[in-house]
């Protein structure tokens, strides 16, 4: 009896242990996939994490959250599809720290003769010796934000690890759409109260009136807007395209009492309106690049629909049609009359940005190797001629230009090679298996892919990329779009979880 009962005991501690055990690990599970999203969802409302102590501190912790899933788990790098895309990153990482390793100044008159010349001259000014210098200009600044790119790689290792199925896959798109529709809600706020601005940002007088939620700069929040609203239009497809196919299978005998009296006709309705106050918000930006760039995007998305075999459901076009009518109405209230004479208008900024591409290309043709990351505010005033006295140029108003200035002929094509290979390669496996696909990956995916070319669109006249929140969310898209379109026949259904 003694020994029964010390058994017993023994049972239910061990037993409790295990238990104990097992909810440690499901905790320690559950804490980076929640970071990963209050990341998601938190970068935006910071002003787009233009100041380098915000955009840093992402940085570390993607770093922080990849060690310690390292430590858990480990990573499964199984989802590292196409050696072009992972060799493009190899050659494009290594390049530009290369950039910010001191070299002797006689290797810089082989490798970098104007920079060489630079520090010479600076040398023999300053009465100093330098034996040594980076091909970078100012190499810490070119560390920093090497260093916020690697945050951004670890970020979306991160989430391809967390994207396993449909449902994680809604969860994100999700937070997206929920961080979209607060800013597009306080933009058409700004809109309606001129004089409501941007909060605790007093300064910010440039854009009074424009739609530009937190992001200050119209034209960025455009960019964030016209990555992120495909995606709503992806989950209202997939939902309408799933019912279809119930109905036609013989599920629901009555389709539109079913529509009617489904509860999830109010979730669709929901997140319908929520889509089209995003987009009201994104016309009343006044950004005319953000715009047209949207436009491209749903070019792109049917484009995409049609190479994948799919149509579009009575549903679907319902819906459509009734959100253009929504737009055109709750437009008519704001005003279409000053949106239409922003896209009428013609201004000096035109002429401004041009002047700013060729000085740019005297840039490139002076460092073919390139500045450095982020050196581009540094060296551009020796080179902004003509220019306008007490205006400082930060960014070159197009990220490939820029792009090549800073990390140079190498740097560029590796990175910009990698970009439009992975986008390749997923139009690719839509037409090639677009009709097997499950409909909340092939609509959301394609939704992805439409927001990666909008984006990619809006590039050649604008820095929206030099902007680390819209920068975030362009990794977030390349993990969806990668997830979606991934060669993993044996998920090709997608699972619920």
């Amino acid at each position: 009896m003694i020994e029964s009962g010390f058994s017993r005991s023994y049972h239910k501690t061990a037993s409790r242990s295990r238990r104990r055990q097992r909810d440690i690990a499901s905790s320690l599970a559950r804490i980076t996939p929640s970071l990963l999203m209050v990341m998601l969802a938190s970068i935006p409302l910071l002003f787009g994490a233009v100041q380098p102590g915000v955009w840093s501190s992402y940085a570390a912790a993607a770093a922080a959250l990849f060690l310690f899933e390292m430590w858990r788990d480990g990573i499964d790098v199984g989802f590292i599809q196409g050696r072009w895309f992972l060799l493009s990153l190899g050659i494009f990482f290594v390049f530009t720290l290369l950039q910010a390793v001191p070299l002797p100044l006689w290797l810089l008159t082989f490798l970098a003769p104007a920079s060489q010349q630079v520090f010479t001259q600076s040398s023999t000014l300053l009465e100093t010796d330098i034996a040594y210098h980076a091909v970078a200009y100012v190499p810490r600044a070119s560390l920093a934000w090497w260093f916020f790119l690697l945050g951004l790689l670890l970020f979306y290792c991160l989430l391809r690890q967390y994207l396993v199925g449909t449902r994680q896959l809604r969860i994100v798109v999700a937070v997206m759409m929920g961080v979209a529709l607060l800013e597009g809600l306080y933009g058409l706020l700004q809109a309606l109260v001129p004089s409501l601005g941007v909060l605790w940002v007093d300064s910010a007088r440039s854009y009074v009136g424009d739609a530009r939620g937190t992001f200050i700069n119209r034209n960025h929040f455009a960019g964030f807007v016209e990555m992120v609203w495909p995606l709503g239009l992806g989950v209202i497809l997939s939902l309408s395209q799933r019912w279809r196919e119930n109905a036609w299978a013989g599920k629901y005998r009555k389709r539109l009492k079913v529509y009617l009296s489904s509860d999830q006709i109010g979730f669709l309705l929901f997140f319908s309106i929520a889509l089209l106050f995003i987009l009201l918000a994104l016309l009343f930006s006044k950004s005319r690049a953000g715009v047209i760039s949207a436009f491209v995007g749903l070019i792109s998305f049917l484009l995409l629909v049609h190479l994948g075999g799919k149509k579009f459901s009575t549903a679907a076009w319902v819906f459509t049609g009734l959100g253009v009518a929504f737009l055109l109405f709750y437009g008519n209230v704001i005003g279409f009359k000053v949106l239409i004479g922003r896209f009428l208008a013609t201004d000096d900024n035109v002429g401004s940005r041009l002047n700013i591409w060729l000085n740019t290309l005297a840039i490139i043709k002076d460092h073919p190797l390139g500045i450095g990351l982020r050196n581009f505010a540094t060296v551009f005033p020796v080179y902004n001629s003509p220019g306008l006295p007490g205006i400082k140029y930060i960014h070159a108003h197009n990220d490939y230009l820029q792009l090549l200035a800073e990390a140079g002929w190498p740097g560029f094509i590796a990175m910009a090679g990698g970009f439009f290979a992975f986008l390749g390669r997923c139009v690719w496996r839509v037409r090639k298996a677009g009709r097997r696909l499950d409909p909340a990956r092939f609509y959301i995916g394609i939704g992805a892919i439409s927001g990666l070319i909008s984006i990619a669109f809006h590039s050649f006249f604008d820095f929206n990329l030099q902007i680390p929140a819209n920068l975030l969310y362009f990794v977030v898209l390349l993990a969806i779009g990668g997830f979606c379109f991934r060669r993993d026949r044996s998920r090709m259904g997608g699972g619920s979880d």
